[in-house]
């Protein structure tokens, strides 16, 4: 009844902090996976296929992050709930996710201490601390709350395995590998229930293993917690690692982006190795004092240690590993003795393994988001820490002799007060993406993302509130150039080779540009508004040499892993070459914004866009013939597009065609197939479409839309040649 109350009390503690996170936008990330994902839109079984068998960003663009589970409990908001792109339900999705989990450490700790004071304030602490705001009321951290969650539940199930015996001890063994097997397939970091398992064996059961003899006991313990317990969550474990190396041998991501994890580019392995743990002294200031909380830590946030201009943050690399491996000391010498701090210790330092960029480069340098599960163990350390100041101060002070709990529990309320204000607090920067970029930019002003996420929120802020008020649109461009300079600042000094650019960035100010040179050119201001695209111009250029950077790295990337030329596409973000074709177009060079067409067809031949601009750049040029040829592509692909239709009628009323095939019926249209020529080009578009899709890889949609074409268009399949 106690556990029932306490569980209860701490619901209210965590909606008294999270009270204001429902509100919360789809900010960030949220807005790609929440408000993008067509697999999430209908519980069907071509949409639970997707889950399984795409990526977890897809189809936004390629990763190797593979998290069907979570995609699912998205498909069950959006879906089932009916929550569609409304936050509120998965906010409260998310909050019930942390309650359980607040409810799990309160029993798993009172388990391994048998103090439920020190269970209690473990857990009030876990459910406030601000550093797993990122976690809660950033939806898109649910991840981290799913993998959480199988980590407690399956090690709960190990603790009771530990005191059963026969079919109980299996049953809950079984409970252990269940909770890791669905764990793992929610985020992967579930893989480090393993962590769990051995911290409980080697501070719990191993002091209880008969003899002295070292090398006897190393014997049994592999054999009482190897065979018998660890064994139980190795299938899952494997299941995992293996389909992460399958993906990632079909995957064209190559590596990790520089920008992101200047880790992943170290000079050295000590290089890599120091810097990153200079970040785990951070992750501890910030569990200690959570005032200054960031979204993003990108490039040049966190200099790289031995870097020029980084003596200080050299320094704080050797405080932050003289602290680590005291605390290292500390756990191994208190084992005997106090066993919870030990396990505290080893959960906040462990947990971080995977995301510590000590063992492989991952794709951040530094997220709170990665403190989610290693905060118990901090938090469990602070329990007793404050609980043993408390004894402290009533020692010290003798009026206050009879007072140690009290003493102890005022502390923890206070803090616990103080951390759930700074939470709250918090959840305000989450509300919308203006809001959480600006507070971010005060944060980390040294990372290059934020500057150009404050930017384009400054011009959608300009756009939504004042449209079509020109001199107020021009008025956020020149703010949005201003923001995203400063990141282009640091991202040019010092300058970076090009395999450290970030094209991102690039895309963004070539947008920008783009858009300042449209509203000069309305206000007349020529000259001006030419040199803004010529300004738009040279910085996307400078997205499409890291674009090609990429895509070549790519490709051979793949080849090294043994996939077949003949399977290797081309990648690339083709939104740099559609703004190129826009700037190349005010500019009037017609074959530049051609040349940028095609490849937007190589990147997406799926999609009209690129055949769509291609037809427009032809006929600019005077080539009409291959203008329908390209346009008629494009209408296979998306046949209800009106535009497409009424620049098709444009195009044969150049050649002369009597009487003009597209025909209109009201709002909608129609071609005439029945006209020699039409028929004879439609032919031609047809084979065109397949074959370019075959040169780009896409077999499968090139034989699909074969059958298609000649069931529902008649085109003769020889045509097409063999398939």
């Amino acid at each position: 009844m106690n556990l029932v109350l306490l569980c209860l009390a701490l619901g209210l503690l965590l909606l008294a902090a999270y009270s204001n996170s429902f509100s919360a936008g789809l900010v960030l990330d949220n807005g790609t996976v929440i408000g993008t994902d067509p697999r999430i839109r209908a519980v069907t079984h071509d949409n639970i296929y997707l889950i399984f068998h795409e990526n977890y960003w897809w189809p936004a663009f390629e990763s190797d992050l593979y998290r069907p589970l979570t995609t699912l409990s998205y498909l069950f908001n959006y879906s089932l709930l009916g929550d569609g792109p409304i936050p509120f339900g998965y906010h409260v999705v998310n909050f019930l996710l942390q309650w359980v989990n607040v409810c799990l450490v309160l029993v798993i700790v009172r388990r391994l201490s048998g103090k439920l004071a020190v269970a209690a304030i473990a857990a009030a602490l876990f459910a406030v601390h601000p550093v797993n705001v990122e976690s809660v009321t950033n939806i898109v951290g649910r991840g981290d709350l799913l993998a959480t969650l199988s980590i407690l539940l399956g090690g709960w199930c190990y603790l009771r395995a530990a005191d059963a015996s026969g079919w109980r001890k299996a049953a809950w063994l079984t409970g252990t590998a269940l909770n890791a097997l669905w764990g793992t397939f929610a985020k992967e970091s579930a893989i480090m229930i393993v962590a769990f398992l051995l911290l409980y064996d080697w501070l719990w059961r191993w002091p209880l293993l008969p003899g002295r003899d070292f090398g006897k006991r190393l014997k049994r313990a592999a054999f009482e917690f190897g065979l018998k317990g660890c064994a139980f969550v190795l299938p899952p474990v494997l299941l995992v690692i293996g389909v992460y190396f399958q993906r990632k041998f079909h995957s064209p991501v190559f590596g990790q982006v520089f920008a992101d994890n200047p880790i992943s580019q170290a000079d050295s392995w000590f290089q890599g190795a120091m810097t990153a743990i200079n970040i785990l002294g951070r992750y501890l200031w910030l569990m200690i004092f959570p005032r200054t909380l960031s979204c993003d830590y990108s490039y040049h946030q966190i200099p790289m240690y031995g870097e020029p201009g980084a003596g200080f943050h050299d320094v704080l690399s050797w405080v932050a590993l003289a602290v680590l491996v005291a605390l290292i000391w500390l756990a191994v010498r208190c084992r005997r003795r106090q066993p919870l701090l030990s396990w505290s210790i080893g959960i906040f330092f462990m947990m971080q393994l995977l995301t510590s960029n000590l063992l492989i480069p991952i794709g951040s340098i530094m997220a709170e988001r990665f403190l989610y599960l290693p905060s118990i163990g901090f938090c469990v350390a602070a329990a007793l820490g404050l609980l043993r100041l408390g004894d402290f101060l009533a020692r010290a002070l003798p009026a206050l002799r009879r007072e140690g709990p009290a003493i102890g529990w005022a502390l923890a309320a206070t803090t616990t007060a103080a951390l759930g204000a700074r939470t709250h607090a918090r959840n305000e920067d989450w509300q919308t993406d203006y809001a959480l970029w600006k507070s971010a930019a005060t944060a980390t002003p040294g990372s290059f993302k934020v500057h150009k996420g404050l930017a384009n929120c400054i011009w959608d802020e300009a756009r939504e509130n004042h449209p079509g008020d020109w001199a107020a649109e021009e008025t956020g461009i020149n703010a949005a150039i201003t923001e995203a300079e400063k990141g282009l600042f640091i991202l040019d000094h010092p300058p970076l080779s090009l395999p450290k650019q970030d094209n991102t960035l690039f895309r963004d100010m070539g947008m920008f540009y783009l858009i300042k040179g449209e509203l000069l050119e309305h206000r007349g201001q020529m000259d001006e508004a030419r040199a803004a695209y010529q300004q738009s111009n040279a910085v996307l250029l400078r997205a499409v040499d890291v674009d090609h950077y990429a895509n070549q790295t790519s490709r051979e990337s793949s080849l090294r892993r043994g996939r077949p030329e003949t399977e290797i596409a081309d990648v690339g973000n083709h939104h740099i070459y559609v703004l190129l074709v826009q700037v190349c177009e005010h500019l009037q060079d017609w074959s530049a914004a051609e040349k940028h067409a095609r490849y937007i067809e190589q990147l997406v031949p799926l999609e009209s866009t690129g055949y769509r601009f291609a037809a427009v750049e032809l006929a600019h040029q005077g080539r009409i013939p291959e203008a329908v040829t390209q346009t008629l592509e494009a209408l296979l692909l998306d046949p209800t597009d009106p535009v497409l239709y009424q620049n098709l009628s444009i195009l044969y009323h150049g050649l002369n065609v009597v009487p003009n095939p597209v025909v209109p019926f009201g709002k909608t249209f129609s071609l005439n197939q029945d006209i020699p020529l039409v028929r004879q080009e439609l032919n031609e578009a047809a084979v065109a479409l397949i074959h370019h899709l075959e040169d780009c890889k896409q077999f499968e949609a090139a034989a699909n839309l074969r059958e298609k074409f000649i069931k529902i268009y008649f085109i003769p399949g020889e045509l097409f040649g063999k398939k």
